[in-house]
């Protein structure tokens, strides 16, 4: 019963707080929504960073073409073998009459075996793609020895390209992880140092409920309220701006900017802003009590 004549009273005196000292409200407000803003963001940025390193991961291939003196039998029977490399994933085999109807549309309506002769110098060949760019390298070496494979004349893998996106791939990781960690550590700093001051201005207030024998627990009440509805308050307007804001963003570049993937994935965006709606209920809850304390001690 006391608790809930408590709980009347917080609410009560919450509201009335809440529009008395509404300028430094609104400042704990937007504080709060802009750095749960910028951590959503740090959030979606890294997301979609790995998802662009996979997608670029997806396109690496190593090409192995045959020697011309290898019969069409010969050269399907060599996809079991292909089976042993460690990582391997799949296995297509180009005949050379695809590839160089391929080449021909790629020059237009020129027809290359027309100006050839009829005749095809292209090889059969087969694009391997494996699990991860790691396993090419080793793959490369392996397919490379001849007496396990005569009927290889060239491998091309993009040595450079394999060698840049492993270590792109790498750098992206340890960047996105840093960066969300920062934003975090940030996000709590400037949210506690803000309610903090929101408190202070009230530290008179707090000295004479206290000497006029309020319970910590009565004084903590509204505060504790008033933490959690700016916390609340400025996590659903982080979540507005996230969830309009990368779906405009998702659409301009889909329309406009055609070589680029982004992510778009609903799930990660709901546990994105309920994550965010969560986060900055804590901070508000914790960050008003703890910036208390100090002044319950009378």
């Amino acid at each position: 019963m006391i608790l809930f004549r408590y709980l009347q009273y917080g609410f009560r005196d919450t509201l009335r707080s809440l529009w008395r000292h509404k300028g430094m409200v609104l400042v704990s407000v937007l504080t709060v929504a802009t750095m749960l803003t910028v951590l959503g963001a740090a959030t979606l940025l890294a997301a979609n960073s790995e998802y662009m390193a996979g997608n670029m991961e997806d396109e690496l291939e190593v090409i192995v073409y045959l020697n011309s003196n290898v019969t069409r039998d010969d050269a399907l029977a060599l996809e079991p073998a292909f089976h042993e490399i460690t990582g391997f994933e799949s296995a297509v085999f180009v005949p050379k009459e695809d590839a160089l109807a391929d080449m021909s549309t790629r020059f237009g309506e020129t027809s290359l075996a027309e100006a050839l002769g009829g005749t095809n110098p292209l090889p059969d060949a087969y694009r391997i793609k494996l699990e991860q760019p790691e396993q090419i390298a080793p793959a490369v070496a392996y397919l490379e020895n001849t007496e396990t494979f005569p009927q290889i004349e060239l491998i091309r893998y993009g040595q450079d390209v394999v060698e840049n996106m492993i270590a792109l791939t790498d750098t992206l990781e340890i960047a996105c992880i840093a960066l969300v960690i920062g934003m975090l550590l940030i996000a709590l700093f400037l949210v506690n140092s803000t309610i903090r001051l929101t408190v202070a201005t009230r530290g008179e207030e707090i000295n004479i409920m206290k000497y006029v024998g309020a319970t910590n627990l009565y004084v903590r009440i509204p505060f504790f309220l008033e933490g959690l509805m700016i916390g609340i308050i400025g996590a659903l307007l982080a979540d507005v701006i996230l969830y309009f804001g990368y779906g405009a963003i998702l659409d301009y570049v889909n329309q406009n900017i055609g070589f680029i993937t982004m992510l778009d994935d609903p799930q990660l965006m709901v546990l994105v802003l309920l994550a965010l709606l969560a986060g900055g209920t804590l901070l508000g809850a914790l960050g008003s009590n703890i910036a208390i304390k100090k002044y319950l001690k009378v």
